[in-house]
């Protein structure tokens, strides 16, 4: 049984949310499904916290939020994790590495590796391997713009709050 975890999620605005749940129609009418977590929106995980630490968590994310503005990145790749996850990556930029840093300052540093994605599809190896040239024909890069912060726990997964970044 996998452990519970707080989750904070970079939320996109509804173009980009629009624009990746079109990559994802094209895969499903070719019949991929895939096992990845649905009913959230598309994000770029910046990392996870102990469950116990859910009111301080929230109080971090209300100062963070309310002192970085929302900006724009470019989804500029197509990606995979080993031969299970189908993603879309942004070019790093220094706006995203801050966000994440914020709470997360000794990711990268030997501690918690971190590769800010944008989850497609999961599911076993022969899948992916077929629809990853579904992707590779129909992606091409985009703007898109991180607008907030959403915090979820899982497994299962219980919606905690939503956070917009500073205008």
């Amino acid at each position: 049984m996998q452990d519970k975890a707080l989750y904070l999620i970079a939320i996109f605005d509804n173009k980009t949310q629009n624009k990746l749940a079109e990559y994802y129609d094209v895969l499903c009418q070719n019949g991929f499904v895939g096992s990845q977590t649905k009913n959230i929106p598309y994000h770029l995980t910046l990392g996870s916290r102990s469950i116990d630490s859910e009111n301080q968590t929230i109080n971090d994310l209300e100062e963070v939020c309310s002192n970085i503005h929302s900006f724009e990145i470019n989804l500029a790749h197509i990606g995979l994790f080993g031969l299970k996850v189908l993603f879309i990556s942004p070019n790093m930029n220094f706006e995203l590495l801050k966000l994440q840093q914020s709470f997360f300052p000794d990711c990268g540093n030997g501690h918690h590796p971190w590769s800010a994605h944008v989850t497609l599809l999961i599911d076993e190896s022969e899948t992916i391997l077929k629809a990853l040239p579904i992707v590779a024909e129909n992606f091409q890069p985009f703007k898109a713009r991180v607008e907030g912060i959403e915090l979820y726990e899982f497994f299962p997964r219980r919606f905690v709050k939503a956070f917009d970044l500073a205008l």
